[in-house]
């Protein structure tokens, strides 16, 4: 099968697209992580703003024993899946692209 240069052009915006996807997911996931881990830090200090001081104490012995390291090792798991997730995709957009300009140029 011969590749001529309207696939060689699908496989570089392919390629494109990937690198697209791969700038987006390196730029909000991690960011979410970042929310999420701090979550549980933001949500105390609510509670003891907010709510009236028989709960204050519950509030904050389950954000601050129970959930908040859970949720905090969370947030920093997604951080660290995003910028992985993230740099891989953005390689392997970068072997497509070079993958269809090669292609365009040898048709």
């Amino acid at each position: 099968m011969v590749i001529g240069k309207k696939q060689g052009v699908a496989i570089l915006i392919f390629g494109l697209l990937l690198l697209t996807a791969g700038i987006l997911v390196l730029i909000t996931v991690p960011s979410w992580g970042n929310w999420i881990a701090g979550y549980p830090a933001q949500a105390t200090q609510m509670a003891q703003q907010q709510a009236p001081a028989q709960v204050a104490p519950v509030v904050q012995a389950i954000l601050g024993v129970v959930l908040g390291p859970i949720i905090s090792q969370v947030g920093q798991y997604m951080q660290i899946a995003g910028y992985f997730v993230g740099s891989l995709l953005t390689l392997i957009s970068l072997l497509v692209s070079t993958a269809g300009s090669t292609i365009i140029r040898q048709a």
